[in-house]
Order: C-alpha cells, then sequence, then structure tokens
C-alpha cells in the first residue's frame, strides 16, 4: 500500500515538534492534550513514578534526579545522564521524545508512523549524527534521511517560492546550536553552497547568562542569603519566561518566592531586569554569532551584498538584539519563513520526506542539494623537510556537495611492515596540516598479520571513502596485492553505541515504559486516596498514607510483587473505608 502522508520530526534542544506532508502541503501536529504543536524536549519521572514528556515533565524536570533537559548537546559524547537511580545515553532520552512525538501523531492521524526524516544541525559531527539514527531506532523509528536543519527551513521555503532566484542565508539560532548556511535559489534548485555555525552555543546559553544576570542581582540585594537547591529550577523558568517577555517589552519584574534564606528566614526574588542589561550579559555571545557569519561568508569569498534575503529560524532569532546584529552585519532585515522561525525545520523536514517518498515529484521543479559542512580525513605519514611525520590527509574537504565518494591509493611504510592503522579525522576549517589540527572522530580499524612483499617493495593501499546525504562517513582500506580490506565501522567506544548497546537500550526503555504503564494503571487508584486524605483529620491519616508510600516506592522501585501486594492493600483499604462512612 503506498502511503499519502509523510512525517518529519524536528528534533530540537529546547523543544521539538512532528510535522506530516498531505494533500500537498504540510503542517505540524499538535499534542492531543495541550494543544501545542511545539512540545519541550524534556523528560521526568513523577513521585508516582509515572514517566512524563514535553509539558507533562515540566513540572518535574528540575527536581534533582528526576529530569533531564537540553539532552541534544550531549548527543555522540559518550557522557551519560541519571533519571532516578540509573543511568541513561542521550540517544535513550531522546527516543524518549521521539516516541512521545510519535505516539502524538499517530493519535492524531490514525495511523502507524514507521518512516520519518529527521532534522540535525548542519554542523553536528559524525558521532553525533550516529547517536540521532540510534535513537530513531531505538524508539521504533526508520530514519529515511537525516536533513541538516537550515537545508529543512530553506526547503520549506523553496517550496513555496520556486520562482525566486537568489542568494540566501539561513541563520538558523535554536535552543543548542547555531548553523549559518548560504543558499543560491535559481530555476527551484536550492544548491547549498556552504554551511558554518557552533554546536555549542544556542538559547540555551542565552537562558544561563539571565539566571547569572538575576542571581546577581538578587545577591547584591541580599548579601549572605543562601539560594536553595530547589530554587534553580525556579531561576531557569523564570530566566526563559523573562527572555521571551523582553522581545516584547523593555523590562520586566519577576517574583520567585522562597528563593533564599538569610538569617533563618525564607527571603523572595524580586527584581526588574531591563533588555538592555539582558543585551549587555549576552553581548558576548552574539560576537560568537557574528564570527560564525563571517566564517560562513569568507567560506566561499562571498560579501554580505550578495546576499538577497536572510531566513531567521530557531526561537533565538525572537530576541531583538539577535535581529539587530543580522541587520547590522546585511544591511538588511532577517525575515521569518512564511511558517514561522519555530516550524520551518520540521515542516522543511516533512518535505524532505515527501520528496524520498515519491509524493512530490520532479515535476514540481523543487530540487535539493547539501554539502559536508565539515571535512574529513586520515593522519598518513609524510616526509616535510626530510623527516617524517604524522600528518592530517583530506579525503573530503568542508562545504563539498554531497553525496560524494573518492578512492585514493597510498603505501605501507615497510616491505615488512605487519599491520596498518587507519583513523577518521574531522576538519572543521578546511586548513588542517597534522593530525592534532582535526578532531579525532573515534573510528578506526586495522589490518593485521600482514605477511612481508616478496619483491621488497611496501605493499599499496587503496582507500575508498564516501559520505552519503545522511553525512554518514564510511571507508574501505584494501592491500590489493594480498586481497586483504578493512572497514571502518563504527567501533565500540565511550561514545559510540554498537548493536549490543542498542539491544540493552531498547531493553532498559521496555522497563521504563512498562513502568510507566503500571503507574498510569494504579493513577486513578492514588487520586482515590488522596481525595479520601483530605477528608481524614490528620492525627487518623498515617494508615492511609502509609500504604500509598508503599505504593508509590514498589512504583518507582518496579518491583512487580510488591506493587501487586500495596495495590491488593490499597484497594482493600479504600473499600473498607467507603462501607465505613455507609
Amino acid at each position: 500500500m503506498i502511503k499519502d502522508y509523510a512525517i518529519g520530526i524536528d528534533l530540537g534542544t529546547s523543544t521539538s515538534e512532528i510535522c506530516v506532508y498531505r494533500n500537498h502541503e504540510s503542517f505540524p501536529i499538535s499534542d492531543p492534550v495541550t494543544k501545542l504543536a511545539i512540545i519541550p524536549s524534556i523528560v521526568a519521572i513523577s513521585k508516582k513514578g509515572e514517566l512524563l514528556v514535553g509539558e507533562d515533565a515540566r513540572s518535574w524536570v528540575d527536581v534533582s534526579g528526576r529530569g533531564i533537559r537540553e539532552v541534544k548537546r550531549k548527543m555522540g559524547t559518550g557522557e551519560t545522564v541519571r533519571l532516578l537511580d540509573k543511568e541513561y545515553r542521550p540517544e535513550e532520552i531522546s527516543a524518549l521524545i521521539l516516541r512521545k512525538l510519535k505516539e502524538n501523531a499517530e493519535e492524531a492521524l490514525g495511523i502507524t508512523i514507521r518512516e520519518v526524516v529527521l532534522s540535525v544541525p548542519a554542523n553536528f559531527p559524525d558521532a553525533a549524527r550516529q547517536a540521532t539514527l540510534n535513537a530513531g531506532e531505538l524508539a521504533g523509528l526508520k530514519i529515511t534521511r537525516l536533513i541538516n536543519e537550515p537545508t529543512a527551513a530553506a526547503l520549506a521555503f523553496g517550496i513555496k517560492n520556486i520562482d525566486v532566484e537568489e542568494q540566501l542565508v539561513v541563520f538558523d539560532f535554536g535552543g543548542g546550536t547555531l548553523d549559518i548556511t548560504v543558499l543560491e535559489m535559481v530555476g527551484g534548485v536550492l544548491d547549498v553552497k556552504c554551511s558554518f555555525g557552533n554546536p555549542q552555543l544556542g538559547g540555551k546559553d542565552c537562558d544561563e547568562a539571565m539566571m547569572t544576570l538575576l542571581k546577581g542581582k538578587f545577591q547584591a540585594e541580599n548579601l549572605g542569603a543562601e539560594i536553595s537547591d530547589k530554587a534553580y529550577g525556579a531561576l531557569k523558568e523564570a530566566a526563559e519566561k523573562t527572555k521571551k517577555v523582553l522581545s516584547n517589552s523593555f523590562s520586566h519584574h519577576l517574583r520567585i518566592p522562597y528563593f533564599a534564606t538569610c538569617n533563618g528566614e525564607s527571603v523572595d526574588l524580586e527584581v526588574e531586569v531591563t533588555r538592555l542589561e539582558f543585551e549587555d550579559a549576552i553581548a558576548p555571545l552574539l560576537d560568537k554569532a557574528k564570527q560564525c557569519v563571517r566564517q560562513a561568508l569568507n567560506a566561499k569569498k562571498l560579501r554580505p551584498s550578495a546576499i538577497n534575503r536572510v531566513l531567521l529560524v530557531g526561537g533565538t532569532t525572537y530576541i531583538p538584539a539577535v535581529r539587530q546584529l543580522i541587520s547590522e552585519m546585511f544591511g538588511k532585515e532577517g525575515k521569518a519563513p512564511d511558517v514561522g522561525s519555530d516550524l520551518a525545520v520540521g515542516v522543511g523536514a516533512s518535505i524532505s520526506a515527501a520528496i524520498v517518498q515519491g509524493l512530490i515529484s520532479s515535476d514540481s521543479g523543487i530540487i535539493l542539494t547539501d554539502v559536508a559542512p565539515f571535512g574529513l580525513g586520515i593522519e598518513v605519514v609524510s616526509e616535510i623537510g626530510r623527516q617524517y611525520m604524522l600528518t592530517y590527509e583530506p579525503l573530503i574537504q568542508p562545504n563539498t556537495t554531497i553525496p560524494y565518494s573518492t578512492n585514493k591509493t597510498y603505501s605501507l611504510l615497510r616491505a615488512d611492515q605487519k599491520r596498518v592503522e587507519v583513523r577518521l579525522y574531522q576538519d572543521n576549517t578546511g586548513k588542517a596540516k597534522l593530525a592534532n589540527d582535526a578532531i579525532n572522530t573515534g573510528i578506526k580499524a586495522e589490518i593485521t598479520d600482514i605477511p612481508p612483499a616478496p619483491d621488497g617493495n611496501p605493499y599499496p593501499v587503496k582507500v575508498e571513502f564516501s559520505y552519503d546525504v545522511n553525512g554518514i562517513a564510511k571507508l574501505k582500506a584494501t592491500i590489493p596485492n594480498i586481497n586483504r580490506s578493512v572497514e571502518l565501522e563504527y567501533a565500540q567506544s565511550a561514545i559510540r553505541m554498537d548493536s549490543r548497546d542498542i539491544t540493552d537500550a531498547a531493553s532498559r526503555l521496555k522497563e521504563l515504559w512498562k513502568q510507566n504503564a503500571k503507574a498510569k494503571e494504579y493513577e486513578g487508584l492514588i487520586n482515590k486516596a488522596d481525595r479520601f486524605m483530605v477528608d481524614i483529620p490528620p492525627q487518623e491519616r498515617s494508615p492511609l498514607s502509609d500504604i500509598v508510600m508503599d505504593l508509590k516506592k514498589a512504583l518507582i522501585n518496579d518491583n512487580t510483587e510488591q506493587i501487586q501486594k500495596a495495590g491488593d492493600r490499597l484497594v482493600d483499604f479504600l473499600f473498607d473505608l467507603e462501607n465505613n462512612m455507609e
């Protein structure tokens, strides 16, 4: 059966959305409860042991050990995060967010979703891209393509502006990353020329600057006050809200009750913050953004005056100082795509999915090209100044149109060499000369037990390299004379999941969802007990309170036997209470 729909997902640092292309148009799918198209990229576990994703998690995400924010920045790093007493990889938490989006769409559309196109930052490194593919697999999704976020946003603009012929810049400033992409639109062809960005610069950093500002103003007025750990969650929420308010107002008064203690008494945070103070606080971040713009333009030797349009994508572009930065650098105001700055990437991802599935034919006039945002190469031994040194040998340069492939031939150093190791490096600048100038991706492989060359000449080594449209690199090294080869796989390491890791993660997530189902199963019973508690005198609540607490602990510990016993005790206790009330 041919599907008449296509799904795209924008998995963001701060927020995420899922969009569908159907009946020749793309639109976002709202959460069935909140009715909002954009959900926070947060996960938490409540005191009842219930797994919460999105808006439902907001009340618990900043409670110590119960919630996780901004996990996208940890993708591909090998870092883990903690939920209660268990450690999870970033891929697993991202999978929970993807699964939430998947279920929202399935409920709204009445279909089962399997294949999707997923967006990633243009400057996402190789390990983070593979981690994203793994997250999709753990969520029960087949990722048919990874599309760079600014390219997706340009696609959302381009499909409605087929006849436009101009050079444009997509300034994609999201919650966790900044991407600058230069494109040329001619005759319906969206030709990406170059991408540059910073994977550690986004709205999250603006929030932290605001938190520092608010905290500093409070401490200046309340010397010696001790801020509680719980207050930092409220401070982050207040910082995010204040940042948004100051996009439309020049000042904002905010108050956080019970923010700190001083001399044994609670003290509220109550301060006035102005837009000018906030702009001063984020000035270093804006300087980094300016540098990214310059580097993107310099990569293709473009002058700002050559750019006809600047598309503003991502929630951070709502900040007036960011828009002012664009106006000053390009001499023109940036504009949001027709679908809005927040939804452009998700909409573009669904359009890309429609192209992949053939729902949008080539007759529509829209053709898309993309580039590798960074270079990749290997480590080789070269003679420099009559000395042998380890140098960086590029296989693909930054901003090369993809897909791309190349073959190169090298040789072993000695005729009696028994092993050769191949390592893949990433070059963000295109200027790396030595391996130390580039980033070790952690991908490596080796050929061992090489027999001596019978003619005394070192064996040649053939290297076959490819880089696909998903930004995934593959490399094969072969010694033809002995018919031995090795392929660079995503080797097991601290930052990459192998098949066993994925299997283990799938099992952990299955248990987490099962635990969530149990929590929801007993939610009504616990709520009923809470209602009874209100009508019981405080001195008589202990028996019921103890049983409820036992059930909650059993749910958190996922102990099936204890859950059953505590649940049965609570059912019987409430039954007896109701009998006594009649």
